[in-house]
């Protein structure tokens, strides 16, 4: 049983390490494409600019205040021919 515990807590370690250590690497900001018609490139470059000025906020509604757009990923529209 002490094995048990001790294999699940050194699993459980390593996925930790595993997980800062990609947060720690990833320094290439995701960006997001959204492919549209060209004839609806200017449609979408629109709601994005109206949805980015809207406020972040949490799943249940709540607004959050401190550096929320930083993790955010970049969306941007595209022209697909």
């Amino acid at each position: 049983m002490i094995r048990l515990a001790i294999v699940s807590a050194a699993a459980v370690c390593t996925a930790a390490a595993a997980f800062a250590a990609t947060e720690l690497l990833g320094d290439e900001p995701e960006v997001i494409e959204i492919r549209v018609a060209p004839s609806e490139l200017a449609d979408c470059r629109d709601t994005l600019r109206q949805v980015g000025q809207m406020p972040v906020v949490t799943d249940e509604g709540t607004p959050m205040l401190f550096g929320a757009n930083d993790d955010l990923p970049g969306v941007v529209c595209v022209a697909d021919i």
